[in-house]
């Protein structure tokens, strides 16, 4: 028996990249596939403040209106859902905006009362201020 050694021909490559690319991405990327060809999980800084967490969420082409941010069940849920004008005729399209979702974990350190959220040169930043931490109260007992 002899064995021969298979070699894929100059027709895969596109089919290769595109299952070794649907592999690497992560499980968001399908969902949002699914959902619409326009629509992406935008991309996040948090970063930590002395007395807050700050969330810093490129949402371009989406004005405030266009956002819907909610705290529900201990998760930020942060939605951006933009319409389109019918009336326009492309002659050429290569970017479309429509759809935005993400989501982050809140933890027991958050004041979710006191979420605060604003949009700045097309990024949306969202305070989350640290919950006031009691330090506990020492007393000192006087012995009889």
């Amino acid at each position: 028996m002899t064995i021969l050694r298979y070699s894929k021909g100059t027709n895969d490559f596109f089919t290769n990249q595109l299952m070794d690319q649907l592999f690497r991405e992560p499980k968001g990327s399908l969902q949002n596939a699914a959902k619409g060809a326009h629509a992406f999980s935008s991309y996040a800084n948090v970063v930590d403040e002395k007395e807050s967490f700050v969330i810093e969420i490129a949402i371009p082409g989406f004005t405030k209106k266009d956002v819907v941010i909610k705290v529900e069940n201990g998760l930020l849920k942060i939605a951006g859902k933009k319409q389109e004008s019918e009336d326009r005729t492309y002659l050429r399209r290569e970017f479309s905006v429509n759809n935005m979702e993400r989501s982050f974990k809140l933890s027991d350190e958050i004041d979710q009362d006191n979420i605060a959220a604003e949009v700045r040169d097309g990024i949306l930043f969202v305070n989350l201020p640290k919950a006031k931490v009691e330090e506990p109260k020492v007393k000192e007992i006087a012995i009889q």
